[in-house]
């Protein structure tokens, strides 16, 4: 399916590898939010792509697909391993729908928030547009991140987690995710600078859109980019000429712009 041809609605990618344990919780996330979401009659699906689980991922997912009628779900599985950036540009070729919420198999969305979001894609032709992530770390709250606008920093670190709601047809437009094997771990690092070189509009709006959970055996765990990463970041064409300034906007559907 091309980009132009994706309906109005919500499609949550979620890409899976080896976290078998946490699918449950996960999967009911979304399940919760594409209900909360399809009483306000906002049309959804899920959509998991597995990366050559080796944990029982599979298995489970297989019988999930089976399980939960009331789910509109489809699952595919990779051949072998080839990272989070190829699971999710699959996701983005076979998502129904224009939006997709990007949500990690390990963590779990805020439901009743993820209208908001959808109503701020829409009134503001956003590219992407994210918000508060509670980080939960051996079953207590730590931090709350994700939490500032979009600017310039990010050029030298990631503020801005996956966890967002993006619009299909600009993602795939763009390139959509880098699968270059250097940049792994940081491919959402890459597109977000992608699409501000693109000038494509990034908007944070200010509520809960789900919550991170810190794992001492998760990839990202204590992970530094190596140097020649962040220089590649540091590189790309605009990145003078955007030095010092905020590159996003701050909205809240109740409200209107607030930056």
């Amino acid at each position: 399916m091309t980009w132009l041809h994706k309906a109005d609605g919500i499609t949550i990618g979620m890409a899976n590898w080896n976290h078998r344990l946490f699918l449950p919780r996960s999967v009911n996330s979304a399940r919760q939010a594409l209900q909360t979401l399809a009483t306000r009659g906002v049309p959804g699906e899920l959509i998991v792509v597995d990366d050559a689980s080796r944990d029982g991922s599979v298995e489970w997912l297989a019988q999930a697909s089976a399980w939960l009628s009331d789910l509109p779900l489809r699952v595919s599985f990779q051949p072998h391993q080839q990272g989070p950036a190829a699971a999710r540009n699959r996701i983005l070729q076979m998502a129904r729908y224009r939006y997709i919420c990007w949500l990690d198999a390990d963590n779990i969305l805020q439901g009743a928030n993820l209208w908001l979001f959808w109503r701020a894609i829409r009134e503001t032709g956003a590219a992407v547009v994210y918000g508060n992530l509670i980080v939960k770390e051996d079953g207590r709250v730590r931090a709350l991140t994700s939490n500032v606008v979009y600017r310039s920093a990010v050029f030298h670190m990631n503020e801005t987690d996956m966890c967002s709601l993006c619009d299909a047809r600009q993602l795939l437009q763009c390139g959509g995710l880098q699968t270059e094997p250097s940049i792994n771990s940081n491919e959402d690092w890459e597109l977000f600078l992608h699409l501000a070189d693109d000038g494509r509009l990034i908007v944070f709006v200010p509520a809960v859109f789900g919550t991170y959970y810190v794992r001492r055996q998760s990839l990202s765990y204590g992970f530094t980019p190596p140097n020649a990463v962040v220089r590649r970041m540091h590189d790309h064409q605009r990145h003078r000429s955007l030095e010092g300034r905020i590159l996003g906007r701050v909205y809240h559907p109740d409200i209107g712009w607030l930056v």
